[in-house]
């Protein structure tokens, strides 16, 4: 067992506090009306964005997945059997690079699709995955998003403002002289529709992200205009949730925001997700531990720490691991305590206040992190005290989501 000091604890308090438990519930409630206040078209943090598909049956047949993420993408081609079976063939797994352009990332997503398909030129559909924040939109009967901005610490030159589809879809046929289907939608919604029934689903990686089915009854006609000849009685809705900005900043959050390429943006993020976790840590290192301690480079090393796994330079001492150890518990805390806040949000939302909710969640931090679901349970426990949450991952279930959009017409 660690123990520090009143000192040192009263320090890690003020740079770094938890939210209070007195808070936990208000703030869940707060982010209920956020989404209230965004499907009737009042003001809100939360974009939540409505897309325009269904609980649907694919075709039968052969595609091609694709999904960029945060830190890393990959391609895998994939076969459709009986409307229902899946079977994915391959996969590549490439590396997003922190700045990059519209042509080069085309140019790297096309030829790591070749790649999977054999050098296949014949029309195949495409799906695309992006966990970035997209305007849905139906072109031709084919799901296309608009890219709104890049988020996660990446940049993206000349794609932000255009259909994604669209856009590849030329490439495709400007230079490979592929001539084929490409859908696209955020990756939320892709994991959504490849749940397997489940009504909310999670990412928490380098981002962070929920969406679910939401009732049509329950939006404003005006807000249903953005589906324009859509008329299902479900609605996917993708919250953007790291967008929330009712939580209490923090001296440390204030320092990584005004850093970040987008300030006054993706506040809760910033606290939660893993593209952000290990610069709170740089930021609050020097005060809260020593000015020797080295910088580190991503959110797993952070990870390392609880594990007992980091491997510290000679220099620092057992009372300065013991800081470090507790100061990442810290962190990892606050961010599990924003994840409930949210999950609690969208339950209030969906009248799911009782008994077993299954949720599938995907995503590094959420599945990594030492203990974490169990800490998001926790948090949320104290929140909602008859809810229990059922946290599944279901291996495939967002590139499954990607080929049955691939398979599927409008």
């Amino acid at each position: 067992m660690i123990t520090l000091g009143a000192s040192n604890i009263n320090t890690l308090d003020q740079i770094y506090p938890l939210i209070p438990e007195k808070d936990l519930g208000r703030l869940a409630k707060l982010f209920c009306r956020e989404q209230v206040m965004a499907l009737t078209n009042q003001k809100s943090s939360l974009p939540m964005i409505l897309n325009p598909i269904a609980k649907i049956t694919p075709s039968n047949g052969f595609g091609v997945t694709v999904a960029i993420g945060g830190t890393n993408g990959y391609v895998s081609a994939f076969r459709i059997y009986k409307g229902k079976k899946i079977k994915f063939l391959n996969r590549k797994i490439f590396a997003l690079p922190v700045y990059t352009s519209k042509e080069k990332l085309f140019r790297l997503i096309a030829e790591n699709i070749f790649q999977v398909t054999k050098n296949k030129k014949k029309d195949f559909p495409i799906g695309i995955g992006l966990a970035y924040p997209l305007k849905p939109m139906l072109i031709n009967n084919i799901l296309d998003g608009e890219l709104l901005s890049v988020t996660k610490g990446r940049q993206i030159e000349g794609l932000v403002g255009k259909k994604v589809g669209q856009e590849f879809h030329k490439f495709l046929i400007k230079e490979y002289g592929v001539d084929t289907t490409v859908v696209v939608a955020n990756d939320a919604i892709c994991l959504l529709l490849g749940g397997d029934g489940t009504e909310v689903v999670g990412i928490v990686g380098t981002g962070l992200n929920f969406a679910y089915w939401q009732k049509r009854f329950a939006i404003a006609p005006l807000k249903l205009g953005e589906l324009s000849g859509f008329g299902q009685g479900e609605v996917a809705v993708n919250i953007e949730s790291g967008d929330f900005d009712q939580v209490e900043g923090t001296k440390l959050r204030k320092v990584i925001d005004q850093k970040s390429d987008d300030p006054g943006r993706s506040l809760a993020e910033k606290e939660t997700a893993g593209a952000y976790l290990y610069q709170i840590f740089n930021a609050g290192k020097e005060e809260i531990l020593s000015k020797n301690f080295p910088d580190l480079s991503s959110t797993d090393q952070l990870n390392d720490i609880l594990t007992r796994a980091y491997n510290y330079p000679t220099n620092i001492d057992k009372a300065i691991k013991d800081k470090a150890y507790l100061f990442t518990e810290r962190i990892f805390h606050r961010s599990a305590q924003i994840v409930a806040i949210e999950l609690c949000g969208i339950l209030f939302k969906i009248s799911k206040t009782r008994g077993i909710v299954p949720i599938v969640m995907e995503g590094g931090v959420f599945w990594k992190a030492k203990n974490y679901p169990s800490l998001v349970n926790l948090y949320i426990n104290m929140i909602l005290p008859e809810i229990i949450p059922s946290f599944a991952r279901l291996f495939g279930s967002s590139r499954r989501g990607i080929a049955i959009l691939a398979k599927s017409t409008y």
